[in-house]
């Protein structure tokens, strides 16, 4: 086990000078095979007998001061195996210049294999340093082969396919509703595409009778807010009560579904009792 882990003597040099507002820019973590006596720890300036530079993973604070360092050890391109005894984190200062800051060392040693002998094998090791007064410690990230855990993360959550399920519309506007029981209006969006379906009943009557060039647009209802809308206005043939149509428009401003030229062959009020189906999918 990682039974021996001190701030070096440098290190707490640079603690002090951290604590009049210099920053800690963490840099590297660094694996040996070598060994010192417990007591020689503290002087130490380097790892003992370096085999591997770490990738580092991120840096987190937690609310009582706790610093986390995470660290990604991989044998790609390691030809012979070793026994890591010691692990070091490098610092460098607001000047430049970089010291060995905290030193880890493993009284029995931590088998690494070679890449032939255990392809693909690796290791994670979190460093954790609690410090009694305000310090600023970044990290720089090598990002060459490997992404930080905090990236992986959001690189993850932006591949998901977005879900929501069929959420029932519950705002409705002149008088419209769920036809029926059997016919709810529901809308879904997954990955980018939004669907909508149902059937709309009106207790009032729709004005969407043209008058000269004009064409009335009357809301229906709106998306839920969970669904994302459309990239511009688009509209979609749709089929009313008898061998009535009507054209549907979403509205990507208010984000309303709406009726309009009602009608067979001339354009009319949409009478009241109607029965209007929606069945319609949009890309976003």
């Amino acid at each position: 086990m990682w039974d021996n882990t001190i701030i070096t003597d440098k290190g707490i040099d640079l603690l002090k000078r951290a604590l009049d507002g210099e920053q800690i820019n963490i840099t590297a973590i660094k694996a040996g095979a070598g060994k010192v006596d417990v007591s020689s720890l503290g002087s130490q300036t380097a790892v003992s007998d370096i085999k591997q530079i770490g990738t580092i993973q991120g840096i987190t604070t937690a609310s009582d001061g706790t610093i986390k360092i995470g660290v990604l050890f991989s044998n790609t391109g390691l030809t012979a195996g070793y026994l890591m005894t010691q692990l070091g984190i490098y610092a460098r200062d607001s000047y430049g210049t970089e010291i060995l800051f905290a030193i880890s060392q493993n009284s029995t040693g931590k088998e690494v294999p070679s890449e032939t002998s255990m392809p693909s094998w690796s290791l994670v090791h979190d460093f954790y340093i609690k410090l009694s007064n305000d310090v600023s410690i970044t990290t720089t990230i090598d990002p060459e082969g490997y992404v930080t855990f905090g990236t992986l993360q959001e690189e993850l959550e932006k591949q998901k396919i977005k879900d929501t399920g069929w959420i029932t519309v519950n705002t409705f506007f002149n008088g419209c509703t769920h036809y029926g029981p059997n016919s709810k209006v529901r809308v879904r969006q997954y990955g980018d595409v939004v669907s909508i379906i149902g059937a709309i009943g009106n207790s009032k009557v729709l004005s969407t009778k043209s008058t000269g060039d004009r064409y009335p647009i009357v809301a229906m209802f709106k998306l839920p807010d969970e669904i994302e809308v459309p990239m511009e206005n688009i509209r979609f043939v749709q089929q009313g009560s008898g061998v009535n149509r009507f054209s549907l428009s979403i509205d990507y401003n208010t984000r309303t579904v709406n009726i309009e030229r009602y009608g067979t062959t001339s354009l009319i009020d949409v009478p009241a009792g109607q029965w209007l189906n929606v069945a319609c999918s949009y890309l976003v």
